[in-house]
């Protein structure tokens, strides 16, 4: 229509008519254009802001779990504080708890750490990161991801060579099978067989005798301390997002102070 309308303008010599028809095409061209873009950050905008609610929710979920996981290990270090008086001799001999003694046998446990956020890794396997625009938002999830990567590493090294002191001084450490207790709670019974369950008994004048174990027992405690520094790290680095999130969102924060 526009293109009969400027050939036959220009047939009859009305440049002001083909002029006009020109602005008119432009007009509508630019429209066109600002209509697009304005479709496209509104749906930009849409986007980000169901990221940003997805990370609201999953740092929360992942804090919570967090927190649970430096619990469990700041209990077992208690464990470990509570053995060394009696290893290394600043109290009378006394035999090793049943807890005490299971807190040498797995001291060489120390489980990964859950540090996902999903919808942090769909964005950068995506290609979409960008589609944050709060720079102290990004600023902090950028220092989240790296003290994530640093944290896989360091979990890596720690446990490429634990020691399992139960294996190695079988000597000092004995595992029984054991009937099952009348209402005591069923513990370490993997593969022990219906109304049985395992139970670690220790030496402890043998273990104390022992350089060898002693020291391995302070190098799979002094690993284990390193790893809860890293769980306090990452808690602080969470709570840096959830109060620009929250902040984002209007939430309350409702936090206590982490130590």
């Amino acid at each position: 229509m526009i293109l009969r309308s400027v050939m036959k303008h220009v047939r009859d010599q009305n440049w002001f008519a083909v002029g006009l028809d020109f602005l008119i095409v432009v007009v509508g061209v630019f429209i066109g254009i600002q209509v697009a873009n304005w479709n496209e950050e509104q749906s930009e905008r849409r986007e980000e802001a169901f990221i940003v609610e997805r990370l609201a929710v999953e740092v929360e979920s992942l804090l919570e779990i967090q927190r649970e996981q430096l619990a469990e290990n700041e209990a077992r270090a208690q464990l470990v504080i509570s053995i060394n008086p009696l290893l290394f001799g600043q109290e009378p001999p006394q035999p090793l708890s049943d807890a005490q003694c299971m807190g040498v046998v797995a001291s060489h446990l120390i489980r990964p750490p859950t540090d996902e956020l999903p919808i942090l890794d769909e964005l950068q396997e995506s290609g979409r990161f960008d589609r944050i625009r709060d720079p102290e938002l990004k600023s902090r999830l950028r220092n989240y991801i790296l003290l994530r990567q640093r944290g896989r590493g360091h979990y890596r090294e720690i446990t490429n060579e634990m020691f399992r002191l139960h294996s190695r001084h079988a000597e000092a450490i004995r595992i029984e099978r054991v009937p099952l207790e009348g209402d005591r709670p069923a513990q370490w019974t993997s593969l022990s067989g219906e109304g049985y369950r395992w139970q670690a008994r220790c030496d402890l004048a043998a273990l104390k005798a022992s350089p060898q174990f002693l020291n391995e027992f302070v190098d799979n405690a002094s690993r284990r301390f390193t790893h809860m520094r890293f769980y306090e790290d990452r808690i602080a680095a969470l709570n840096a997002i959830a109060d620009v999130l929250r902040a984002r969102t209007e939430q309350p924060s409702g936090r206590e102070v982490e130590r």
